[in-house]
């Protein structure tokens, strides 16, 4: 029997381990053995319940630096390469589990260090992410945030502490970028939906969708576009905009994650209603004309398969940089991180009235219409089991 390791490390959510679960799914159907090794274990033994997948806890990094990530680089070092102790504890961490369970191949969703023993131990092993997580392979790595301007000198500078730390444990690394070396790279997104500018030379192979929920949608009353909301209870735009399509009086329904029951009732009114439990997107996103998201990546792609028109409410880097690629490309207005929360209600008049916006959105769905996430992930698993 194949055996088979799956990795995450870094960052939260659920997109991670919804991603690896159903890529999980694929590898048991041809009879392999699925070990996850992951920073979330509790949340993924949820993610994964049913299934014959043993999980494991990776080690925790420390508390991450406050402030922003000029790169992929600094990242790194702000989720916790900066801490030599900790990075020679994970790095043994990884290398000693890979070697007790010998996989065949080494499959990381946003898990560096263990991409990193992989390559050490020379395992087959590849990566699965979004533009955001698999950055072009270029030394210095990008720039994170392309509305401001920046020296090439302090990219390299990011990258070459991070570099430095690298050494020490896999000397003969040449660049940040080299953690990507020899893995198979499956970009799980869209073209239009990657953070950094369209790559040419790297293939798209489309999102990994993970199952969906069987909560219907509730009934929406009122007239006007109908609105769908899908955001947290912390997002800082979400008192205004529920407010406002109280006003308008559009028929809107949504999901807030984390919403006590108490402020869920309140916020309702004859045309608002929120879902307790988070709704079947796919059937959410097929009788919108508008959706308020934060711009979790695979909320979003499935609202612009659907033609919806986007207004994304960003509640950190990697939702903020997608929505600004968006709008870049005239797939969704925005709320910026630098924008008064009151700037959601002018935002969201653009997204229902630009008539730009509709026929950039219609474009997209037509152009991925007949889209599939199970061929990606059958694309993606007979790679891994082809380098095996």
């Amino acid at each position: 029997m194949t055996s088979i390791a799956l990795a995450n490390e870094m960052g939260g959510g659920w997109g991670h381990l919804l991603t690896l679960r159903t890529i999980a799914e694929a590898f048991l159907q041809r009879k392999c053995r699925i070990t996850l090794l992951c920073r979330e274990a509790e949340k993924a033994r949820c993610a994964f319940s049913g299934m014959d997948v043993a999980v494991e806890q990776s080690p925790a990094w420390p508390p991450r630096f406050t402030g922003f990530s000029l790169n992929f680089a600094q990242s790194l070092w702000r989720n916790g390469y900066r801490d030599d102790e900790a990075f020679d504890a994970h790095f043994a961490w990884w290398s000693g589990r890979f070697r007790a369970l010998k996989p065949a191949f080494v499959l990381t969703d946003f898990a560096p260090t263990a991409l990193l023993c992989a390559l050490a131990l020379g395992l087959a092993r590849g990566a699965v992410g979004t533009g955001f997580t698999l950055p072009p392979p270029t030394t210095p790595t990008p720039f994170l945030h392309p509305w401001l301007e920046v020296s090439d000198e302090a990219l390299q500078q990011a990258d070459d502490r991070v570099l430095c730390a690298i050494r020490r444990r896999v000397p003969a690394l040449r660049s940040v970028a080299g953690i990507f070396d020899g893995a198979a790279r499956f970009l799980c997104v869209f073209p239009e939906m990657d953070h950094f500018e369209i790559r040419s030379s790297e293939r798209y192979l489309g999102p990994v969708f993970g199952p969906n929920f069987r909560h219907e949608p509730p009934r929406q009353d009122g007239a006007g576009p109908r609105v769908f909301v899908y955001l947290s209870a912390a997002n800082r735009c979400l008192s205004d905009i529920l407010g406002y399509l109280k006003t308008l009086g559009f028929p809107a329904i949504g999901h807030i994650r984390d919403l006590p029951e108490c402020q869920r009732k309140a916020f309702e009114s004859p045309t608002l209603r929120l879902s307790g439990p988070l709704m079947n997107l796919d059937r959410a996103a097929a009788e919108c004309d508008i959706a308020v998201t934060q711009g979790g990546l695979h909320t979003t792609a499935r609202m612009l398969l659907a033609g919806a028109r986007l207004l994304i409410c960003p509640e950190q880097l990697e939702q903020t940089l997608l929505a600004y690629r968006l709008n870049q490309r005239g797939l969704c207005e925005f709320v910026s991180c630098f924008s008064e929360p009151k700037t959601v209600e002018q935002r969201f008049d653009l997204a229902a009235s630009s008539k730009r916006l509709g026929k950039n959105a219609g474009a997209f769905a037509a152009k991925h219409a007949g889209y599939h996430s199970a061929d990606t992930v059958r694309e993606i698993v007979d790679t891994c089991l082809r380098a095996v």
